[in-house]
């Protein structure tokens, strides 16, 4: 950068600062904490970030500064997060390469954002060094590059992933299919999504398979891959063979639920002995889950459950009563979500609660399978359902879809 200011006295010493160097004492700094944290976004809204500076127990303040009842001072370090950290530029860009080489090891990665098939996108690139245009942060020697490059370099050295958001840990919304394609139209390898775009973690109602299940290319996955599928025991060092990965998705994904994990997270690296980190089997669910935040329905954990019993459903979406909303298409029965219950902000909010239906921002298939948002939820049995979608609707969901077809018979009647 040559100047900062079009007129007047410019500030021409930025193209002089060596940043290499200025980035390694901003790394000697944060390493002052026991673990750090790198935060990195791919395809995303940063929908995520503006939730967890939500987060109220405890807050993202008390978490970095040690200042919380859960760490004590100086164990967190927030060593690169590109919405909110000081540095810019080359600079920020720097920060990344003292990761990869392990200035700031141990740390735990924080993805947000999907990740796209660059393969792809380079079938219709003519510029080699640019190629990979989908998503990328930065340059290295005149060649971008990519965030599935980046995520590859930094898993390999970090004790531990997590994926905040739906689309960090299945796709989410960027991994929707096409569903009119243009003429010539050729679609990824990766998923239907006009980027190709998947999650970290595999999504098996869309069928996607996300990076941890591609081990075959990205040996980096590797030990993630053994965590949630062979349920080895973890050990939180960026040599291990054994490395935990942890999703806690939603659209966004809650600010307190994402402070637990991660606090979690770093309590198990910083004291192994007193806080051990269990087998996946033993805490996660089939969708790498934490399930003592996701192992019930919100259809269980409803305030409007009374309603459902009594048989007493909602017309229409915005009518002014507490009814059950099933029948103007809450996915409440399918979807594994605690927040309508415990609020999303000091425990205010929670859509249920507020008046709108539960869309299914937590569940692998989102917003595909759930789409239309405001229509009830098909019987297992209809062959319009998605099938994959179909089994995840257990117990519940059957009973929800009884009790609102029981209800509109005994009506009829």
């Amino acid at each position: 950068m040559k100047s900062l200011l079009a007129g007047g006295a410019a500030l021409t010493v930025l193209s002089n600062i060596d940043w290499a160097k200025a980035a390694e004492m901003a790394a000697e700094a944060v390493r002052k904490g026991k673990i750090n944290i790198v935060w990195f976004e791919g395809q995303s809204c940063t929908g995520d970030t503006t939730s967890i500076i939500q987060a109220t127990d405890p807050d993202l303040v008390q978490v970095l500064l040690g200042a919380s009842h859960l760490a004590g001072p100086g164990t967190v370090g927030l060593a690169f997060h590109d919405t909110i950290m000081p540095e810019w530029g080359e600079g920020a860009i720097e920060i990344l390469h003292l990761a990869e080489r392990g200035a700031y090891d141990p740390y735990v990665l924080v993805l947000e954002g999907s990740i796209p098939d660059e393969n792809h996108a380079r079938k219709h690139c003519n510029d080699p060094n640019h190629c990979g245009y989908y998503c990328f942060v930065g340059e290295e020697n005149g060649r971008v590059v990519t965030c599935t490059e980046w995520v590859r370099r930094l898993a390999k050295r970090a004790v531990a992933v997590l994926t905040f958001g739906a689309c960090a840990s299945y796709g989410g919304i960027p991994a929707n299919k096409v569903l009119e394609p243009p003429p010539g139209w050729t679609y990824p390898s990766w998923s239907l999504a006009p980027t190709g775009a998947i999650g970290f973690f595999d999504d098996p109602i869309r069928g996607y398979k996300g990076l941890i299940s591609r081990t075959a290319d990205m040996p980096e996955f590797t030990p993630y891959f053994k965590y949630i599928y062979e349920d080895c025991d973890p050990i939180l060092s960026p040599d291990s063979g054994c490395k935990p990965a942890v999703a806690v998705p939603g659209c966004p994904a809650n600010g307190n639920g994402m402070l637990r994990v991660l606090v979690h997270m770093v309590l198990a690296a910083l004291y192994p002995n007193l806080v051990p980190l269990p087998k996946a089997s033993q805490w996660l669910d089939q969708y790498a889950r934490p399930k003592y935040i996701f192992g019930r329905t919100v259809h269980d954990q409803c305030p409007r459950a009374g309603y459902y019993a009594a048989g007493a459903f909602r017309v229409n979406p915005g009518d002014n009563d507490a009814k059950c909303l099933f029948a103007v298409g809450c996915k409440g029965p399918a979807s594994n979500c605690p927040w309508n219950k415990y609020g999303w902000v000091n425990g205010v909010g929670g859509p249920t609660r507020t008046g709108g239906v539960c869309i299914g921002c937590t569940m692998p298939g989102f917003s595909d399978a759930f789409e239309p948002f405001y229509k009830p939820l098909p019987a297992p049995a209809t062959p319009s359902a998605p099938a994959a979608l179909a089994t995840t609707v257990g117990a519940a969901a059957v009973g929800a879809i009884v009790g609102y077809a029981m209800s509109k018979k005994g009506k009829s009647e």
